[in-house]
């Protein structure tokens, strides 16, 4: 009958020695990593990524019941037909800024149209009583 040896005593102890050498005395940091350019781990909260000219690929669309119609959507055919069908599009086509951007637009022909009616409502009124 042979025995065997247990091994984890002997590589317990080297195995600390190394963790040691190569982590130092620091506990672990716990989280989610990402290594940048310069090769150093970054918190994955805080990376900032370069935005790249190349082609991306998308994941695929989870389905969803449409809240216009309750049609299921399942693919992007489907939702771009969807879309032109009832004129609708979609919230992530915006950037950030943009429905600001629209509303000062909207406010600055109303306003313009305003002034224009008010000139032309002053200019009958003269004419009505010159």
């Amino acid at each position: 009958m042979t025995t065997i040896k247990n091994t984890n005593q002997a590589v317990s102890g080297s195995y600390e020695e190394n963790f040691a050498k190569i982590f130092g005395d620091k506990p672990p940091q716990r989280g989610s990593f990402i290594q940048g350019k310069d090769g150093k781990l970054v918190p994955r909260e805080t990376y900032q990524r370069e935005r790249v000219n190349s082609p991306m690929i998308m994941k695929p669309l989870e389905s969803f019941v449409s809240p216009i119609d309750g049609q299921v959507i399942s693919c992007r055919s489907q939702l771009a037909a969807h879309n032109k069908k009832h004129g609708v599009t979609n919230s992530a086509d915006y950037s950030g800024g943009y429905i600001e951007q629209r509303a000062r637009e909207r406010n600055a022909a109303g306003e313009r149209y305003l002034k224009e009616s008010r000139v032309i409502d002053i200019h009958k009124a003269i004419q009505k009583h010159s």
